[in-house]
């Protein structure tokens, strides 16, 4: 049997044992080292579980040929070029939104392209208050960072924060 297996289960059994424990315990899924999954179905319309959030996705199919650099900004590919310089400056550039995440630590996360760029440097990631969908064109201006870390897994090497973001 697995030893941390063994002694969560001994720990869980003590404690109730010696009365430490207020109320039922717990059920912990593990009896005798036999790890139980959950078979309770998922709600309609949930994701498969690995789907979303696994990093192996990809991005929608998304027309690029639209987009126009704006009058002294900057395209995705350029941003990645320039970044040292860049770091800690405001910049402008217009693109598409090709994820969206709403509200995660006090703010929106948009994933943005504009079909510039290697494949390893053709995703701008943008936090800003703004709402947007996948799909919308939008012209960003915010404040770039190099190697940001906000603590729970979210590191980036490059991000644009507090941006304004306007729908076009």
């Amino acid at each position: 049997m697995n030893k941390s297996i063994f002694a969560a289960a001994s720990f869980i059994f003590t404690a109730a044992a010696a009365g430490l424990a207020a109320g039922p315990i717990p059920y912990v899924g593990v009896f005798l080292g036999v790890a139980q999954a959950a078979t309770a179905p998922l709600p309609a319309g949930h994701p498969k579980i690995g789907e979303q959030g696994s990093g192996k996705g990809t991005a929608p199919t998304i027309d690029f040929s639209k987009i126009a650099k704006p009058k002294g900004g900057k395209t995705v590919q350029e941003v990645y070029k320039e970044k040292a310089s860049l770091n800690g400056k405001p910049v402008t550039l217009r693109a598409k939104v090709v994820k969206y995440n709403g509200e995660i630590l006090g703010k929106n996360w948009l994933h943005l392209r504009d079909g510039t760029g290697s494949e390893a440097a053709n995703d701008l990631t943008v936090t800003t208050q703004a709402k947007a969908k996948v799909g919308d064109t939008v012209l960003v201006e915010g404040i770039v960072r190099l190697d940001k870390d906000f603590g729970s897994g979210y590191r980036y090497d490059l991000i644009i924060e507090d941006a304004k973001v306007k729908v076009e």
